[in-house]
Parts: structure tokens; sequence; C-alpha cells
């Protein structure tokens, strides 16, 4: 043994391995550490990262509001009652026979107050309603080959009085009602009974036929009348937009109940056509006096 050797106390070496090896345990728990708590932090980043997207996507549903015309957008009766009027006044001449107060009561018509009350020209299509004049003239005694053609005379001759010159009254400010809604990104529809020639003019004449992303009119080919599910489920269909996303805003008995059947998100009553409260709250969720009450509604659920 040299001197050097002698030197070294055994037990100085021991402590000396020790404290080396307590340093290699901090560097390992140090390492560990910061491993773990830059783990930690991208966990969490990626939890935030995905609850935004979520969010996002959320925010990203598409959503879609139906309108019923008359009655809901424009004014059933200032539309209408001239209309019904001309078309009297052209039978009776065609026949020689006063159908008026007959046409009245079939097309649910009180020529008192200008107003029309649930029924077939507030809820039927126009093929119906043409249906429906023409077994009036047969039951008059006509022959089916001359009530059909005057049918369509009188019919065509009443529209092109009426619809050439006559009013059309929004209900409210449809323009800014559509405005609103489509700056929140609703999809809107109109679903009418009417005939698609009229609802074209109309929806020029309240200038909203550029906000409208689809119209399904009561002539179109294949056409199924309310409350039949047929013509929510195509809308929703062919804009991509799930029924429970959906919104249905009508003045009849019939567009609440083809909310229901077509299962969508809910069903909005106005006051502004020809049905009661009492008569739409059967089926619909809520009942408001009109279309910018029920904008509320709507701005409220999507908030």
């Amino acid at each position: 043994m040299n001197k050097v050797q002698r030197l070294i106390n055994p037990l100085h070496l021991e402590g000396l391995h020790h404290e080396a090896d307590m340093m290699r345990n901090v560097d390992v728990h140090r390492v560990l550490y910061q491993t773990c708590g830059r783990q930690a932090s991208g966990l969490a980043k990626s939890r935030s990262c995905q609850q935004h997207k979520d969010e996002s996507e959320r925010n990203q549903v598409q959503r879609l509001v139906i309108f019923d015309k008359d009655g809901t957008i424009a004014c059933v009766h200032a539309m209408y009652a001239p209309w019904i009027r001309a078309l009297a006044i052209r039978l009776q001449n065609a026949t020689n026979l006063d159908l008026a107060d007959k046409l009245y009561d079939l097309l649910a018509f009180d020529d008192e107050t200008g107003k029309f009350l649930p029924g077939l020209l507030g809820e039927g299509t126009a093929p119906q309603v043409r249906h429906s004049i023409t077994q009036l003239l047969l039951e008059a005694g006509l022959p089916r080959e001359k009530a059909e053609r005057i049918m369509q005379d009188c019919y065509e001759g009443a529209d092109m009085t009426t619809y050439g010159n006559g009013p059309i009254e929004g209900v409210g400010d449809v323009g800014h009602l559509f405005r609103v809604l489509k700056s929140k990104g609703y999809l809107i529809a109109v679903n009418t009974s009417d005939c698609r020639r009229v609802t074209e003019k109309t929806l020029d004449h309240l200038n909203v036929k550029h906000h409208v992303d689809m119209v399904v009119c009561g002539d179109d080919e294949g056409h199924l009348a309310k409350p039949h599910p047929y013509t929510a489920q195509k809308i929703c269909s062919e804009l991509e937009v799930h029924p429970g996303d959906t919104i249905m805003i009508g003045d009849s008995a019939s567009d609440m109940k083809l909310g229901c059947n077509a299962g969508l998100r809910c069903s909005i009553g106005v006051l502004t056509g020809i049905t009661t409260r009492e008569v739409l709250k059967r089926d619909a969720t809520y009942v408001v006096d009109n279309i910018h009450h029920a904008l509320n509604l709507i701005l409220q659920d999507s908030s």
C-alpha cells in the first residue's frame, strides 16, 4: 500500500459514492419533473383545443326556419278578399247563376268583415281549391266539360285582376326579420299551399326573394298537402338540415301539425292569419302575436 492509498479513508470513499448517487437521483427527478410538466401542459392545451373545437362545431350546426306564406309573412285577407269577390262576379257572368254565397261558404270567407276563417283557402292547396270550385259548378247543374272550362277561365281571370294590380301586404317588416335571421346564420324556406306563380310574385313584391333558400308550393309535382310531413322533410333533406334544428312558423293548425309530424325542433303559431290562439296552441310549441315576436323566441333559443 502506497502513501496516497494510506491517506484515503475507506469510510470517506463510501461517503463520496453515496453523495454521487444522491446527485444522480436529483438529476433524474429533475428530468422526470420537466418531462411530466411538459406532458401535462401539452395535455391541458390539447383538452382546451378540443373544447374550443367542440364549441365551434356546435356553433356551426346549420339551422333553418320554415315560414308559411299567407297569414304569416303576407296578409291573407288583403290579398284574397279582392280575389274571391272578383271570382264570384266572373262565375256569375259566365253561368248566369248567383253562386257568391256558396263560393264564400266553400272557401270560408266572411264577406261582411272581408276576412277568411280556417278552411279550404287558408289551408288547402291551389289544386284542391280549383277542384272544389269545379265541384260547385257541377252541383249547380253544369256539364263537366263546361264546368271545368268556366272554372279555369274565371280562376285565371280573377288571378290576373288581383295579382296584376291587387294589394300584397307584408305582415310587419319581413325584410328586416329575414336579414336578422341570415346574419345569425339561419337558412330560410317558404312552405306554402299557394301556387308557385303567386308565391314568387309575393316574395318579389316583399323584396325578400334573395333571402330565401328554398320555396315549396302547393302546385309542385308530387306535392302532399300540410299537415303531411312531406314538405318539411323535403326542405330539410335538400338543405341538409336536421329536423331537430328546424323551426316552423305559421298561422294555421295544419302548419303546427306539420311541425309535429315532421319532428321539427318547435312550431310557432302567429295570430296574424286565420286561426285563433285556442286552436293553434293544441299543437304549437309557442303562440305569439306575429313573426317579430317569433323572432325574439328564436334568438333567445340560439343564444
